[in-house]
């Protein structure tokens, strides 16, 4: 008899368990959006005629959209699913190409780009291994921003050029 009593209440614990877990999923909701950052860079004319360098800088913030802002405090986890960048609005020399470029993310994450050609406005880049996407995830599931930046060296000037990054992200919001 006493075998049967602890299988029942081995069989309630396992049942209240599962029937919290199942609770906490219907608690939770996933967000998704595509978070883009624009970065104008201008590298005037050097009359010397050696390469150089330009770096810039821009924030991206969960909070910019509005059902996250209002649930920052409620963030279970963070998903990249991709991470992109684009050139756009060339104007310079001819066959200008961006050379030891790379996108950096906080302090932690450093990704190097392949030379890219500037005035290819057409190839949109997806870059970053898991590895560097759950590390900006991580970093922006914790502060709810992170600095993205983007520098590089231009062997011909002048160049005016846009960077456009883009994070698609899937923000989970738990409300219990």
């Amino acid at each position: 008899m006493c075998k049967f009593k602890n299988i029942g209440l081995f069989l309630i614990a396992l049942i209240t368990i599962v029937s919290c877990s199942k609770l906490d999923e219907l608690t939770e909701f996933d967000i998704s959006d595509n978070f883009k950052t624009t970065l104008n860079i201008n590298v005037t004319e050097d009359s010397e005629g050696e390469p150089q360098s330009w770096s810039q800088s821009s924030t991206v913030d969960l909070a910019d959209n509005n059902e996250i802002e209002s649930s920052l405090d409620l963030i279970q986890d963070v998903k990249i699913n991709s991470l992109t960048f684009k050139i756009i609005n060339f104007t310079g020399v001819e066959n200008a190409t961006a050379i030891d470029a790379s996108l950096r993310f906080g302090d932690d994450t450093l990704i190097a780009l392949e030379d890219i050609n500037l005035e290819d406005s057409s190839t949109t880049y997806s870059v970053g291994t898991a590895q560097q996407l759950n590390t900006i995830a991580n970093d922006l599931k914790n502060a709810g921003e992170i600095m993205a930046t983007v520098n590089g060296t231009v062997a011909s000037s002048p160049v005016r050029f846009d960077v456009v990054i883009v994070l698609d992200v899937t923000t989970t919001i738990d409300v219990l």
